[in-house]
């Protein structure tokens, strides 16, 4: 019997010992994932003109084209000869006409073409940048869809073909992504958003906790999202239109506090207010064949804005790859993985914005 007692007695000390040689291993942060970085400061000679720009509130390329989202003049987007940095035409014309869009809509690069939407109108719209390039100014955009999905509130969309469309936000309260068709019939959706059981947020603040990132590999259907002011990160494809989760960092949650009043005549006013603990966390996130290139940043929202130098690299399986430190802090980042290039949008000493280059090799 006190063979027994001492042998069970060595198996606890074991199992305690495993259980704290395991716990030491876990990652608690997202640069805990990246032990090594590398230094990006030779840039490439680009030229831009930055009397063509105003204020950058994002920056997209795909090897030929280069689109700011700059919002100014009645018009929304700056197209730029990816190689050149050659202005070509400012397009995306604000207003309410049929061809026209909302001032500050979302949109995504993909195969020379350039798809927006507006969650208000529920309108797709894709520009063709052939037709800028070719000169006609203000070229008419060509309409996918005007969908009605009730239960669907959406930050990000991406289409991923005339017909199909993937989206991030929320859905019946609860779910993160969503595909659907033309029609407005849901094919599929999936994952939980991080505050689905919190009762303190309603259907309202939880779509404006959940805002960030959403990006599509150039070729396949395979996703990248992340989630503004956290360390959270998704990886996932679709499959027979099916959302197949392929990994999910979720390595810190947004610190924030839902806030509901009333207004003049019995209207509902809703917002999400950062506490003093809010991390920066994910600010924008690009795309290439082979990784998926996140601008991020661990410091406190209160003490600083949203930008960082430190870009990180994962491969499509949500695998870290490596970091790299720019010489100065970036608000958006665009990859060309062909001239290996990563475009950055900073602001120079005169507080006025330009567009830098950086050489990955």
């Amino acid at each position: 019997m006190m063979k027994q007692d001492w042998i069970l007695f060595f198996l606890f000390l074991l199992y305690i010992c495993l259980l704290n040689a395991c716990k030491s291993e876990d990652t608690h942060t997202v640069l805990e994932l990246f032990p090594e970085s590398h230094s990006l400061s030779q840039k490439k000679v680009y030229d831009i003109n930055e009397d063509s720009i105003a204020v950058i509130e994002g920056l997209v390329c795909d090897g030929e084209n280069l689109i700011v989202y700059d919002y100014h003049s009645n018009s929304s987007y700056t197209l730029f000869d990816e190689k050149t940095g050659e202005y070509i035409a400012r397009f995306g014309t604000v207003g309410q006409g049929p061809i026209e869009i909302p001032v500050g809509c979302y949109g995504y690069l993909l195969k020379g073409c350039f798809s927006v939407f507006d969650d208000q109108t529920r309108i797709v719209m894709k520009y063709n940048l052939d037709s800028l390039r070719s000169g006609k100014v203000n070229a008419a955009p060509k309409r996918l869809t005007k969908y009605d999905i009730p239960d669907a509130q959406i930050s990000r969309l991406i289409a991923i073909n005339d017909s199909t469309f993937f989206s991030a936000g929320t859905y019946r309260d609860r779910y993160q992504y969503l595909l659907f068709d033309k029609n407005s019939k849901v094919l599929d959706y999936s994952v939980d958003i991080y505050n689905v059981a919190d009762s303190t947020f309603n259907k309202y603040t939880k779509f404006l906790s959940n805002q960030g990132d959403l990006i599509m590999h150039p070729e396949k259907q395979k996703f990248a999202c992340s989630i503004n002011f956290s360390s959270n990160i998704d990886f996932f494809e679709i499959v027979d239109n099916e959302i197949k989760l392929t990994k999910s960092l979720r390595l810190g949650n947004p610190t924030s506090q839902p806030v509901t009043s009333t207004i003049v005549g019995g209207g509902m006013y809703c917002s999400v207010d950062l506490t003093e603990n809010s991390q920066i966390g994910y600010i924008n996130l690009c795309a290439t064949g082979e990784y998926v290139y996140a601008l991020y940043s661990e410091k406190k929202a209160i003490k600083s804005t949203r930008k960082s130098n430190v870009v990180l690299v994962f491969d499509w399986s949500g695998n870290p790859v490596k970091k790299y430190l720019l010489d100065t802090d970036a608000y958006y980042i665009a990859v060309d993985e062909t001239e290996q290039s990563m475009f950055a949008a900073v602001k120079n000493s005169e507080r006025g914005w330009s567009i830098q280059c950086y050489n990955l090799q």
